[in-house]
């Protein structure tokens, strides 16, 4: 990608590792961004090599090439840049790369599993937005043994604080004796879905835990692990919302081959 190709402010934003898309429209609209010394606003455009852009008075640059990072997120760790309460944050089992990773979406505080962390603001939103509807796949213990026609109130749609939430699929993966494990696809944006279902059918959640993200799965990642994606692997969660990231269009993916160990990594808690 050539840097002296004008582009629109937000995306420059969202390139250079800042954060989202949202988050790069709201540093605008507070005022935050300038551009030669005048501050921003909407629609602006910028030459990235030749114009200089400040957020709080501090200049940007483009980063040097997009990470796109699965993380196994332990329960009891908050996916936030940080936490009043003191809680453990699930960025702080990434490595230290000298760049902002923010996550992509969002995964609460007791469930643990695949959330993915990257310095692309572009392709964090596309992966994100609801409208693109990639699904998400859970494990959730479930209290009792549902039946057939208990797991059909899950796809037809189940009714909770004036919501109805609805599971693109689900199945009994294994059941014991009082127990099942439930295998649940979504493809919603709806918080604390799978756990409001299950209460909602008299199945409470004790146990949930996300295995894929479209079709990058969690696999062999223990708790605290994680991986870099490969290119097919960012490309294949572009291609969910038909805009599949071209070559040219983005500085080189880091790939396993040029980490250590292979990829993954276990951070000590």
């Amino acid at each position: 990608m050539s840097n002296s190709l004008e582009m629109p402010l937000i995306r420059y934003l969202a390139m250079s590792g800042i954060g989202s898309r949202r988050y790069c429209d709201k540093l605008i609209q507070d005022g935050r961004v300038s551009v030669n010394g005048e501050i921003a606003g909407n629609g602006v455009r910028v030459v990235p090599d030749k114009d200089r852009i400040l957020i709080d008075g501090a200049p940007t640059l483009l980063a040097p090439e997009m990470l796109y990072i699965l993380l196994h997120k332990p329960r009891g760790f908050i996916v936030s840049d940080n936490d009043p309460e003191g809680r453990p944050l699930a960025r702080s089992l990434l490595p230290d790369i000298g760049m902002r990773l923010f996550p992509v979406g969002r995964l609460d505080f007791q469930t643990e599993g695949a959330i993915l962390f990257t310095n692309d603001g572009i392709w964090a939103n596309k992966i994100a937005h609801p409208r693109n509807r990639i699904p998400k796949t859970y494990l959730a213990k479930v209290r009792h043994v549902p039946r057939k026609e208990d797991l059909e109130k899950w796809t037809r749609g189940v009714s909770d604080q004036g919501q109805i939430l609805r599971a693109s699929h689900v199945e009994i993966d294994r059941r014991t004796e009082s127990n099942a494990w439930l295998k649940v696809t979504l493809t919603g944006g709806v918080n604390r879905q799978v756990r409001r279902m299950g209460d909602a059918t008299g199945f409470p959640v004790v146990k949930l835990v996300r295995i894929a993200i479209g079709n990058i799965e969690l696999g062999s990642l223990r708790s605290g692990e994680y991986r870099f994606l490969t290119p097919k692997e960012v490309r294949s969660l572009s291609d969910y919302s038909g805009t599949t990231t071209k070559p040219s269009d983005r500085p080189s993916v880091r790939t396993h081959s040029s980490r250590p160990s292979k990829g993954t990594s276990r951070r000590s808690r």
